[in-house]
């Protein structure tokens, strides 16, 4: 898989509880996907390397997630490949919903 693989089965429309409508989306910096399971990962794209943060559909991130992959960026995760990026990826959309 690749990023744009998991971007094309993003969810779009997800209205969230303040009314906000929560979409998957592609910037010149970075993605936003918003998965089945409650959780939306934030990836900045940097010159040399990926943030990925995870939030809930309200927006809240959860900082304790992907403290697997990465205890030393307070919550976040750096990537310098996109396999690792996917890597991630399938992580956040295998979690179980809040």
């Amino acid at each position: 898989m690749t990023i744009q693989d998991y971007v094309n089965k993003g969810l779009n429309g997800i209205i969230n509880q303040m009314g906000e409508i929560r979409n998957t989306e592609q910037s010149p910096h970075g993605y936003s996907i918003v998965f089945s399971n409650g959780y939306v990962a934030s990836i900045i794209n940097k010159e040399f390397y990926y943030s990925i943060a995870v939030c809930d559909y309200e927006g809240y991130f959860n900082w304790k997630i992907l403290n697997k992959f990465d205890n030393e960026h307070n919550g976040m995760v750096y990537c310098y490949t996109e396999d690792e990026v996917c890597g991630v990826l399938k992580f956040i959309e295998e979690l179980g919903g809040e």
